[in-house]
């Protein structure tokens, strides 16, 4: 099943890393924090980057939640293992935890979905995770050359910041 921790902001890779070393591997099959890539203009260049996609989260993937549970009490800053209900922590959704494997790769990476935009901001995506979420886009920011997603996290409506590069005729356009 997959849970998830709640960290400090800024904190998600060093607990995310403080959590695989110190815990042993028989507690969790995986311990990660999803990223998204972007493009981002630096000196009017623009280059690929990775970003934090859910903030303030690290995921967990275990078979043995109450021991591990346990072994997080030992790991410094941590805040919280979240869940619902009176629960001391409860696995994601089914729903949730395919929404978050079906953005991401292997490495639970989202990467840059390629969209057609008309004059209006309209966008057709040609490929890419964002492809499933069409109509769940609440703003787009073809400037910044990303699209906003609103979808169901936890219990609350929660958006997420989703790369997009521009196509013409098939091939990727500077915009």
């Amino acid at each position: 099943m997959w849970y998830v921790i709640q960290t400090l902001g800024g904190e998600e890779e060093r607990t995310a890393h403080m959590i695989r070393r110190k815990i042993p591997p028989y507690y969790m099959k995986e311990c990660f924090v999803p990223k998204r890539e972007r493009m981002k203009k630096f000196h009017g260049t623009w280059n690929k980057v990775e970003e934090i996609l859910f903030h303030g989260y690290v995921f967990v993937i275990s078979e043995t939640p109450e021991s591990l549970y346990q072994e997080l009490k030992k790991i410094p800053r941590l805040t919280k293992m979240l869940g619902r209900e009176n629960a001391l922590f409860f696995p994601l959704s089914e729903t949730e935890e395919q929404m978050v494997q079906g953005i991401g790769d292997q490495e639970h990476r989202t990467v840059i979905s390629r969209i057609k935009a008309d004059e209006g901001k309209k966008i057709r995506v040609i490929d890419g995770p964002l492809k499933d979420y069409v109509g769940d886009v609440v703003k787009v920011n073809l400037h910044k050359r990303e699209v906003v997603v609103r979808v169901e996290f936890m219990g609350k409506m929660v958006e997420l910041f989703m790369g997009v590069e521009m196509v013409v005729d098939d091939k990727c356009q500077n915009i």
